[in-house]
């Protein structure tokens, strides 16, 4: 149970170390579920309850004392260190044991604490929430009013949350790289067998690829020779970043890369709709020549046409839809021709144009498979350099050049994160794999240095 919580912590500095735009959200139950249902139940049982004991002759304030207490505990809670002079005001104000004395000589109002607290939480809250502040002020019954005092305490506490992990960001963002990796160190130190199975088969398949993609045809002698040359640590590891890409959902995901896995593979989908739209760009203006070549904005008309149209498209139906991008292209290109005074596609040439269209999406299209390689060259290029000179997007991209970069800066911040945080276990296990004996200064990552992030991501979590 200790290790399992070690690996929620760092779930949580992880998504807060790799997302800007993390935010800690309310947890909504399904509609139809039993503990909605459940929840529902016993909440309005607290209120009736509220209700009935306040239409006693005489009244009776058990619920009314237990829910003044539980708003108390909620603005406090709101309450920064230099918020003494309102802390003061709401225990003077709030003072439970004062005002269980008055219930019991049933010398209260409600209502007054009411305006009090709706008071402080109008100094304490965003000014996105004054309008409701505002509703709350006018609502006259008593279990609507604190029904919706409890509800806008609870998205104050929410803001409350998300200001202190924004103002956190930047300590966690310095810690999680140790954090994360002593936390997967105890996960390792516990766990039956091979903690690294799958990471071992996903560096071992991409270290054999690159055995197999770059071995010459020469003797025993000279292959053996360059392997020791092409197939490097950082080869290895670059290659088998770049597999990502292109994973195959039906395999598992290495134990290193789980937290980031739907990240990985929704940027693998991005870089396969980049490589589908800019190849049949390439197919469309080869086909059709140079009338449209020199046309501002064409292009990009078409990329957004063809992104329209394959929007949320899975590879099951691209065989289906590209039928309609066909369509749609032959429609825009006689447009655009007879706008700019060209003669538009006649004979053979739409029937051409959409047949190239339609074979283009297939992986091994000459087309397809050189787009492909384009762009993962150059998404190789922007992970692996180590200059500050601008990289050149390849030709046949210039369209997508804004989405190739968008796509290729967000991998490169998951995998530098990911490299920082694993990089001594995938080098120790490419030394295996590789037959290089392991230096004995170096060893497993280990938790003495942590401290200061073990504290800073608990206390995000509380």
């Amino acid at each position: 149970m200790k290790v399992a919580s070690g690996v929620t912590n760092m779930a949580l500095a992880h998504e807060i170390a790799v997302d800007q735009n993390f935010k800690l959200k309310k947890v909504e139950l399904p509609e139809n579920s039993v503990e909605k249902h459940f929840q529902v139940i016993m909440h309005q049982a607290f209120w009736d309850m509220l209700m009935a004991q306040l239409r006693d002759d005489p009244p009776r304030y058990d619920q009314a004392m237990s829910l003044l207490k539980e708003v108390k505990e909620g603005l406090i809670s709101l309450l920064l260190p230099q918020h003494t002079r309102l802390r003061s005001q709401v225990n003077e104000v709030l003072d439970l044991d004062l005002i269980r004395q008055k219930a019991e000589h049933d010398a209260i109002d409600i209502n007054i604490y009411a305006q009090f607290i709706l008071s402080v939480m109008a100094k304490l809250c965003a000014p996105v929430w004054d309008d409701k502040i505002k509703e709350l002020t006018e609502i006259k019954e008593i279990v609507p009013l604190y029904r919706g005092i409890l509800e806008m305490i609870e998205h104050m506490k929410l803001d409350m949350a998300n200001f202190t992990l924004q103002q956190l960001r930047p300590t966690i963002q310095q810690h999680s790289v140790e954090y994360e990796r002593v936390k997967f160190q105890e996960f390792l130190d516990t766990h039956p067998g091979d903690g690294l199975e799958f990471t071992r088969k996903w560096l071992k398949l991409n270290k054999d690829k690159l055995l197999v993609v770059d071995s010459p045809p020469e003797g025993d002698l000279i292959r053996e020779l360059n392997r020791n040359r092409v197939v490097s640590p950082t080869s290895i590891i670059a290659r088998s970043y770049l597999d990502l890409l292109e994973w195959d959902d039906k395999k598992i995901f290495p134990e290193t890369l789980l937290m980031d896995q739907s990240r990985f593979l929704e940027l693998r989908d991005k870089t396969e709709r980049i490589k589908l739209v800019a190849s049949i760009l390439l197919v469309t203006y080869n086909t059709v020549g140079g009338a449209i070549s020199g046309i501002t904005g064409f292009k990009e008309k078409l990329k957004d046409q063809i992104n329209i149209l394959l929007q949320d498209v899975n590879d099951r139906d691209i065989s289906t839809k590209i039928v309609n991008v066909a369509e749609q292209i032959e429609k825009e290109v006689n447009a655009c021709l007879e706008k700019h005074g060209y003669p538009m596609l006649e004979g053979d040439r739409p029937m051409v144009l959409k047949g190239q269209i339609k074979d283009v999406i297939e992986s091994n299209h000459p087309v397809h498979k050189l787009i492909s390689s384009r762009v993962m060259e150059f998404i190789k290029h922007v992970t692996t350099t180590t200059t500050a000179s601008p990289i050149k997007v390849p030709p046949g991209l210039a369209a997508m050049s804004v989405e190739l970069m968008q796509v290729s800066g967000q991998f490169l911040r998951l995998v530098s994160h990911n490299r920082s945080v694993f990089g001594q276990y995938y080098a120790n296990i490419i030394r295996e794999l590789l037959g290089i004996e392991s230096p004995q200064a170096e060893s497993t990552p280990k938790a003495e240095s942590t401290t200061a992030a073990v504290s800073t991501c608990n206390d995000v979590k509380e």
